[in-house]
């Protein structure tokens, strides 16, 4: 679970943690999260201090397969999540 308490900002309130689920994190405020509502819904981002990227080779810095099961076949493989030249 999120150990974190969420900003104190009145813009971020209304969205913050609302539509998606923490899968885990990866160290030093570097966290995966499953979007579940919105246009976003059933893809994978890495959310931490400097920014968010989504995950999948249609976002152009990984070659797997968008969405929670190229996360999961990923991690099960144990290769790394960017891969693609940048």
């Amino acid at each position: 679970m999120y150990d974190e308490e969420p900003p104190e900002d009145a813009d971020l309130d209304p969205v913050y943690h609302h539509g998606s689920v923490v899968l885990g994190t990866d160290g030093c405020g570097l966290y995966w999260y499953l979007v579940v509502s919105g246009r976003h819904r059933g893809h994978i981002w890495m959310i931490c201090d400097i920014g968010a990227a989504p995950f999948g080779a249609e976002f152009g810095s990984t070659t797997a397969e968008p969405g929670f099961a190229g996360r999961v076949r990923r991690w099960a493989a144990d290769k790394t999540c960017y891969d693609a030249e940048c």
